[in-house]
């Protein structure tokens, strides 16, 4: 047994599996199908491997070994993740619209590889670059600003307070 099936309850490891064939269902309705040659597939996994490092992610994704039909979930998650990123950089202004793509219209290797040129575009954009380092640490400046310090000379002390019921 693992480590983790050690420490959590037969219930919850079952809720854990339900989640993840959950969520690789919804993943899969993005997945494209359709002819897709190794060579065009080796070349958006080359992007990939750049990207994955800018992402705090081991460049780690393997090679095709032969042509595929359907992309491979975790292929599909990860390159949801990289078209978030750049549908967030174009929103505030730091990637042009033409690097926009999406999943859904990928059926063949030149869509493959229209795919493969953005995020190659969207990879040695130093903008973009910059834009990926800030994203993490704003989220938890983000969480810091939501906490208000109210300074002890705003109000009543707590013996003051306990002195005014007496």
């Amino acid at each position: 047994m693992s480590r983790n099936e050690d420490q959590y309850s037969p219930e919850v490891l079952e809720g854990q599996e339900a989640i993840a064939q959950t969520e690789d269902a919804n993943t899969a309705e993005f997945s494209p199908s359709g002819e897709f040659s190794k060579s065009a597939m080796n070349d958006l996994v080359k992007v990939a491997l750049k990207l994955q490092p800018m992402f705090g992610l081991e460049a780690d994704y393997p090679t095709f070994d032969t042509d595929i039909t359907d992309f491979p979930i975790e292929f599909v998650r990860l390159l949801l993740m990289f078209k978030q990123a750049v549908d967030d950089a174009i929103a505030e202004g730091i990637l042009d619209d033409e690097l926009a793509f999406s999943l859904d219209e990928v059926y063949d290797d030149t869509d493959v590889k229209l795919i493969t040129n953005r995020l190659t575009s969207a990879s040695r954009s130093k903008p973009f670059k910059k834009f990926l380092t800030k994203a993490a640490p704003k989220e938890e400046e983000e969480e810091v600003d939501e906490l208000e310090v109210i300074p002890e000379s705003a109000g009543p002390s707590d013996d003051d307070l306990f002195l005014q019921r007496l």
